[in-house]
């Protein structure tokens, strides 16, 4: 009697275990899928906005063009410096707070 309840408690253990890792499995593939779809779609607006970049540029003046990507650039760089400042920052206080 005892026999036959550990194996029926090991069947529904094998069991479920199969079942969680089904689920896990799709649920992982589902996920890849939708950042691969994200990816595209950034990807995709990326080029958009390089297409509307260009044609921009070649509507513009020379000079005005160039002053604007000159700017962008500035802004761009920035950008990058103040954010790894900030980040230096908060690793600093992080190690002098432990």
């Amino acid at each position: 009697m005892l026999t036959d309840i550990r194996d029926i408690i090991i069947i529904i253990g094998i069991s479920s275990s199969f079942l969680l890792l089904l689920i896990s499995t799709i649920l992982v593939i589902k996920t890849f899928l939708k950042i691969r779809k994200l990816t595209k779609f950034i990807e995709n607006s990326l080029e958009e906005i390089s297409e509307i970049r260009n044609k921009v540029k070649n509507t513009i003046p020379k000079p005005v063009s160039s002053m604007i990507d000159g700017a962008i650039t500035i802004k761009t760089l920035l950008d990058k410096v103040f954010i790894k400042n900030r980040k230096e920052k908060k690793k600093k206080e992080n190690k002098n707070g432990k």
